[in-house]
């Protein structure tokens, strides 16, 4: 089967705009801050098309936190203690533990 083609777009302003979004599904076209039906749940943004409510565009948002822990060394040294720590508890659970010849088994 082949694919039909897209129709043109339903907006003439939107020519020649370079912040336009495109429904990929009807062909309607607008600008970014225009008719889309825009929704945030949690720290999802997600972009409908508002003559067939397909999904344009549907994206995480980084919030403060995210944008100033991600690469801050004090949050990447916490991570390597913590794994540290379990490691070193994980090993000596199993090298500390009595021998074949104390065990009861």
């Amino acid at each position: 089967m082949s694919p039909s083609p897209l129709p043109a777009p339903s907006a003439d302003d939107a020519r020649g705009r370079k912040t336009v979004l495109f429904c990929q599904d009807c062909g309607h076209a607008s600008p970014v801050d225009g008719d889309w039906r825009v929704r945030t749940v949690g720290n999802h943004q997600r972009t409908r098309c508002p003559e067939c409510l397909s999904v344009v565009d549907d994206r995480r948002l980084v919030t403060p936190l995210d944008a100033e822990g991600a690469d801050d060394p004090t949050t990447v040294r916490l991570c390597v203690d913590a794994w540290s720590r379990y490691w070193s508890e994980l090993t000596t659970l199993f090298t500390d533990g009595p021998t074949a010849a104390e065990s009861d088994c």
